[in-house]
């Protein structure tokens, strides 16, 4: 693998060529790794020093090196892609209805309306990291504002942005940004990246926070078929799971002393007997009201007053997320892993790529559409290796 060094501006340093071992994996909707071990010298400890960015030629993406540590004179250094980082920046929004003098907080969850979740993703990025606005108003400074300042990512910038799906309601917690996307990601089957997009030792670098979703190369779909079976020599090292132990089909979501029922697929017919597997839950959090305006005089004086208020519509869209929420934690498991094989025709970045859907045949030959969740490229003293690996959806 050809590995090098990145500066603080992001461009080339030094190679990394004496390591024992290096594996390199990318992710769909989770962060990337790194791990290398290397001779402990004192060279290649001020290398690979913690805070490195680390670089691999053939891809975009960028590791920060986080980690060093030393046993048996081998120095291994460990670290993550740049969307992990984010998980240093914190998810914090002003509550659109909050009124002084009320009570209720300052600081919410954040919600959009009619979107969907690669736009909201992004939206999440732009408002903390790229573009954030201090929270106005004497009421909410200083106890309610971050030093804003200081929390954007330098030269970051907003590329593609996933459209697909119907517009619907999405919310996002309060705390560190990138488990907040890495949760909703996983949810909506959406991929995302922050990579390096160029540098220039007179231009400057450029940063790029994406959304994207794989490309279907199954039967039926509208690219190339992708097929990867045990018989034909593409897939080996085969290792295929299935469990409806923790499987939940209804969940209960119980809310100031009132029940609403929610299913996983509303649009199959109401599960019954052995197939009914519930789940109940007690919401979390509250949901976000809106504020209303009164003319006229009122107890803040002339001019009219406002309150906040939950209608049912509020509280619906926040039993619903509190119960779609639940139920992701709770799915059908059905997953195979594997790795192509030496002789395997389909290249990876040409023939398929992170988030792709292609075709997998298990080893009790039951055809299934598995999605490409993770590329690992690995070097060690037998050679160097590449692979996928492969989990059927409905294990999502």
């Amino acid at each position: 693998m050809d590995l090098y060094t990145l500066t603080d501006q992001f461009l080339s340093g030094e190679p990394v060529d004496e390591y024992v071992s290096a594996i390199w994996t990318e992710r769909y909707f989770a962060k990337g790794d790194v791990r290398i071990v290397l001779p402990a010298t004192e060279e290649n400890m001020v290398k690979m020093a913690d805070g490195t960015f680390l670089a691999l030629r053939g891809t975009k993406e960028v590791m920060i090196l986080e980690t060093q540590s030393i046993e048996e004179g081998l120095l291994t250094v460990v670290g993550q892609t740049l969307p992990g980082f984010l998980d240093n920046r914190i998810a914090w929004f002003k509550n659109p209805a909050y009124d002084p003098p009320d009570n209720t907080d300052k600081i919410v969850d954040y919600s959009e309306n009619d979107t969907t979740a690669g736009q909201f993703i992004t939206s999440v990025v732009d408002k903390m990291i790229i573009n954030p606005v201090p929270i106005p108003g004497a009421d909410y400074v200083p106890e309610a504002n971050l030093d804003w300042d200081f929390e954007v990512i330098p030269n970051l910038e907003i590329g593609a942005i996933d459209t697909f799906g119907a517009p619907e309601r999405f919310t996002f917690p309060i705390g560190p940004i990138y488990s907040g996307i890495e949760t909703l990601a996983k949810q909506e089957g959406l991929g995302f990246t922050l990579y390096l997009d160029h540098a220039d030792i007179f231009t400057g670098y450029v940063l790029m926070f994406k959304t994207y979703r794989g490309v279907d190369r199954s039967t039926g779909g509208t690219h190339p078929l992708v097929r990867l079976t045990p018989d034909m020599d593409t897939l080996s090292g085969l290792k295929e799971v299935r469990s409806r132990a923790n499987y939940k089909n209804v969940v209960y979501v119980w809310y100031k002393g009132e029940l609403s029922v929610h299913y996983a697929n509303p649009e199959l017919p109401k599960p019954e007997g052995f197939d009914r597997r519930v789940l109940v839950i007690d919401a979390e959090g509250e949901p976000v009201g809106r504020k209303v305006v009164y003319a006229g005089f009122g107890p803040y004086g002339s001019g009219g007053w406002s309150k906040v208020v939950v209608g049912p519509a509020e509280l619906t869209a926040f039993r619903e997320q509190n119960a779609k929420d639940a139920l992701a934690n709770y799915n059908y498991i059905q997953a195979i892993d594997g790795e192509t094989s030496p002789n395997n025709n389909y290249v990876y970045g040409v023939d398929y790529g992170l988030g792709d859907i292609i075709e997998l045949e298990g080893i009790t030959g039951a055809m299934s559409k598995a999605r490409i969740t993770e590329y690992i490229r690995s070097e060690d003293n037998t050679g160097e290796r590449q692979y996928p690996t492969i989990s059927v959806l409905g294990g999502e």
